[in-house]
């Protein structure tokens, strides 16, 4: 959910529940200021603040995870497989997820794929890294700090510093 999303959905149901920002605000224990740059998307709210304004509202967030239903779906994970896709873009050869999971369970570059492991490296959505390194170490029964160090030592042999996150 982006937080635009969640600040109009607090900003629609106090109108649509026809209170007024000072009424909501005193309920939920918030300035008047406060409720107004929440809903406005100027604020930053703290976690305990957003979640009694939500509970004032009778709303609430649910954190999703695709994972746990691709499982329950018996669909195994593919983020080895979108992050090897996304880095065939623009290199010839095909990265396949088996050679990312090599890489990525060994800490080294597969010969000739160079540019594709920097590629998933620097560009792959962060996410979608973080869910093939829990892929990998639960395909090889590794611990992920395990992976994280193979990761990172890509990075130093690929040259891949994703502004300086790798290093």
């Amino acid at each position: 959910m982006h937080l635009s999303a969640l600040m109009l959905a607090i900003q629609r149901k106090r109108q649509s529940l026809g209170i007024s920002q000072q009424r909501l605000a005193d309920l939920a224990g918030l300035s008047r200021q406060t409720l107004n740059g929440i809903e406005r998307g100027t604020v930053n709210v703290t976690l305990e603040n957003l979640v009694r304004l939500l509970d004032v509202l009778g709303l609430s967030i649910s954190i999703d995870d695709p994972d746990v239903a691709r499982a329950a779906a018996g669909k195994p994970p593919n983020a080895l497989r979108m992050a090897a896709l996304g880095a065939n873009v623009s290199y010839s050869g095909d990265f396949t997820p088996e050679l990312l999971d090599a890489a990525l369970a060994t800490g080294e570059t597969p010969q000739g794929y160079r540019a594709h492991v920097a590629q998933v490296l620097d560009e792959a959505p962060l996410q979608l890294i973080v869910k093939a390194v829990a892929e990998v170490a639960a395909r090889h029964n590794r611990k992920p700090a395990e992976i994280w160090r193979n990761l990172h030592r890509l990075a130093a042999s690929t040259s891949a510093t994703r502004d300086g996150l790798w290093k």
